[in-house]
């Protein structure tokens, strides 16, 4: 079950986010994503866990549900990149994919998917 998308009326500003189809390509090609777009933006999730998205952030950037400890050393190391976005408890990455090669946008993107992922998906992934 990889890549689906469900389509609901996007915003117009939700209409094309930075580096959408690269990622968007990415995202669709890890097992059990599906994307949705709905009036808020454009989120990649398993099931309901979202893993990445795109329209909550008020300058543009994606947000990513990336692993802790990745994200505090991306937010020391590359703050013109990487804020932190607290919704609650939970700690996401604000990412400014623009300063990203393709390379390291699918390894955080994956990195991302991972978080939510289940064994039996991640080992789907591997076996690819």
């Amino acid at each position: 079950m990889t890549g689906k998308t469900k389509k609901t009326k996007p915003s117009p500003e939700a209409a094309k986010p930075p580096k959408y189809a690269l990622l968007r390509k990415i995202a669709l090609s890890l097992p059990g994503t599906q994307e949705v777009v709905d009036r808020h933006g454009h989120w990649f999730n398993i099931g309901s866990k979202t893993f990445a998205l795109h329209g909550w952030s008020p300058n543009g950037q994606w947000i990513f549900k990336l692993p802790m400890a990745q994200q505090m050393m991306l937010f020391d190391t590359r703050p013109e990149t990487f804020t932190p976005m607290r919704a609650g408890r939970l700690l996401w990455s604000f990412v400014a994919v623009e300063n990203l090669d393709a390379a390291e946008l699918k390894d955080l993107l994956v990195a991302a998917w991972r978080v939510v992922a289940s064994k039996k998906l991640q080992a789907a992934y591997d076996r690819s």
